[in-house]
């Protein structure tokens, strides 16, 4: 599985494509299904992390180029990654080897599941609505009750409702 990380990471072609053309090579044109995708950004993630101590003692680097180079390293590819020496990652920082950030390609995977998010809440809103319909029609009983407390109420007593009763209102409000 480690191999084919790898092979997706270098598909992505950063040291070409720039981290927001890689990231979209990921999204688009990888043919990864989603979950395959979020693995390979947590693979990214976990090796750049690896790298923290193996590298600390390098010099002439602030904190976020260091986050920088260690991305970069990751960027480079598996053999690069396995073949790393503190000697190698000190000249690259001296001769400016390395670029803003292997890490901002994986944003496009962050956008997603903030697009997901927001229509999975569309969706549970839209749930509450027809049921909160359902119950105005069927007439009489306390959630028929709730539901009219609900639309008298202010934003306040709304929350209030809300929290005592989320299997009604709790995506009704913000």
């Amino acid at each position: 599985m480690e191999s084919v990380m790898w092979q997706v990471i270098e598909d992505m072609n950063f040291n070409e494509r720039g981290h927001k053309e890689a990231g979209l090579y990921l999204i688009n044109e990888s043919g990864l299904k989603f979950g395959a995708v979020k693995q390979v950004e947590s693979f990214a993630r976990r090796k750049c992390a690896a790298l923290y101590n193996q590298l600390f003692d390098v010099k002439g680097v602030s904190d976020d180029s260091y986050d920088d180079l260690r991305w970069q390293i990751v960027a480079n590819g598996e053999e690069f990654y396995n073949n790393i020496t503190l000697e190698k990652a000190q000249s690259m920082i001296d001769n400016n080897e390395f670029t803003e950030s292997f890490a901002y390609a994986f944003h496009a995977v962050d956008d997603i599941v903030d697009e997901q998010q927001s229509a999975n809440l569309f969706l549970k809103k839209e749930r509450a609505l027809k049921h909160i319909e359902q119950i105005r029609q069927t007439g009489g009983g306390f959630d028929q009750k709730l539901v009219a407390a609900f639309e008298h109420a202010d934003n306040g007593n709304k929350r209030k409702l809300a929290i005592g009763f989320p299997e009604l209102f709790e995506h009704l409000v913000d």
